[in-house]
């Protein structure tokens, strides 16, 4: 009985950490698309107006680098929030997965025996 209350347990925890995996991916899914999306596109029309109206001399210089750096703060958030998704991704696919036994890793770590005897050059 011990043992099926073990086994039950460990598969309500790994569908928890599934759906916490998946909550995750999803909001991090849902903040990159809108980087992508929204805010680097309206960041790229308000520089080249403002370009426009440096061109017309209604702002100085200062403004100008100054709207480029809000823009280059932009694109790095964008690269931010898309890395954060990509992490995201691997930490579901480990929770779908699973993670894996010691006897599993420590055979893939073992090298090979062709590789040992360094034959074929």
């Amino acid at each position: 009985m011990q043992a099926l209350h073990r086994a039950a347990e460990t598969a309500i925890n790994a569908r928890s950490e599934v759906r916490e995996a998946y909550a995750n991916y999803r909001s991090a899914w849902d903040i990159a698309r809108h980087h992508r999306d929204e805010i680097v596109p309206l960041r790229q029309q308000i520089a080249e107006e403002n370009v426009l109206r440096y061109n017309g001399m209604l702002i100085g210089v200062f403004e100008l680098l100054a709207d480029a750096r809000v823009q280059i703060a932009s694109v790095r958030g964008a690269i931010a929030a898309l890395r954060d998704f990509w992490l995201a991704q691997a930490d579901l696919e480990m929770a779908l997965i699973g993670k894996p036994s010691l006897a599993i890793a420590s055979a893939a770590a073992e090298p090979a025996p062709a590789a040992e005897a360094g034959g074929g050059h």
